[in-house]
């Protein structure tokens, strides 16, 4: 039962949210009909959900990536500062 609802779910997912991110994004970025169907068969399996979920998790990605970045530079900032203080 579980598995069935995870795939029902899944598939729901996909369709009302990844969907529509793929497809305004290839549009956005290619403009071009042609291009776009040409993208999307030859990267994404022939799925605006697919070019969704990878926007979606590149986006994560990169915003994980500034926050580690920040609490590096954070790490290094905050003693030097404590030390010209002191």
């Amino acid at each position: 039962m579980e598995e069935i609802f995870s795939a029902i779910f899944g598939e729901v997912l996909a369709f009302l949210l990844l969907a529509p991110i793929g497809f305004a994004y290839l549009f956005l970025r290619y403009r071009n009909k042609v291009r776009v169907q040409r993208e999307l068969a030859s990267k994404y399996e022939n799925s605006y959900a697919n070019v969704g979920q990878v926007i979606i998790l590149n986006t994560i990605a990169a915003l994980l990536a500034l926050a580690m970045a920040g609490l590096v530079i954070l790490a290094i900032v905050t003693p030097i500062m404590s030390w010209m203080r002191g």
